[in-house]
């Protein structure tokens, strides 16, 4: 597999080019953030607006419908079928959207970002921008922004947004959501990723 070299004045981080396909590192960060129910549940809890999900956080059936508090329960195999699903649709957002060669890394946090934040997000993201411009050094910065639930910020957001700027820059999805929800404990917190 063909190596581009990185662009972050942080890091010389080398790795294999994005093939398009879904990386492992972008399943299981979801995976370990979302977390699997099998029942739907609302996804903001107690905040205004929620989100009905399902599985690993799906918010779609399998027949394209909304999940909602009718939707019947699934099994982790099913949920795992419905988690490759649109994990799949998100890469093919950011494979459409991306217009310079990424690291299989780079395309694993974004592709997690944009299955938590949908398509249209990272449309109009300076995220985007920045990586369309090749100033991928300011990514984990664009990245960091994203912490806001109907305009609070969420230390929950944060560590998960911690993570995704993590593996961007090379680290390992599970080292990366380890290390985020044990280093950081309010909205000041942005460890090193070294």
């Amino acid at each position: 597999m063909a190596t581009v070299q990185k662009t972050s004045a942080s890091s010389k981080t080398q790795g294999p080019s994005w093939n398009g396909a879904v990386p492992a590192a972008a399943t299981a960060v979801v995976k370990r953030i979302e977390g699997f129910f099998s029942a739907p549940y609302d996804d903001n809890g107690a905040l205004p607006g929620g989100t009905w999900t399902i599985g690993y956080g799906s918010i779609v059936d399998t027949n394209g419908h909304p999940v909602s508090p009718a939707t019947p329960p699934i099994t982790e195999a099913e949920a795992q079928q419905w988690l490759r699903r649109d994990m799949e649709g998100a890469a093919r957002d950011v494979k459409l959207r991306v217009k310079v060669a990424l690291l299989e890394c780079e395309a694993a946090a974004l592709i997690s970002w944009t299955y938590n934040l949908g398509a249209g997000s990272l449309g109009k993201s300076t995220l985007l921008t920045r990586i369309n411009a090749n100033h991928k050094a300011d990514v984990p910065g664009e990245i960091r922004k994203w912490i806001h639930h109907e305009g609070k910020p969420l230390v929950g957001l944060l560590r998960r947004r911690w993570a995704e700027a993590a593996i961007f820059v090379g680290l390992d999805a599970t080292n990366a959501c380890v290390r985020a929800w044990k280093e950081i404990d309010n909205l000041n917190d942005w460890p090193p990723f070294a």
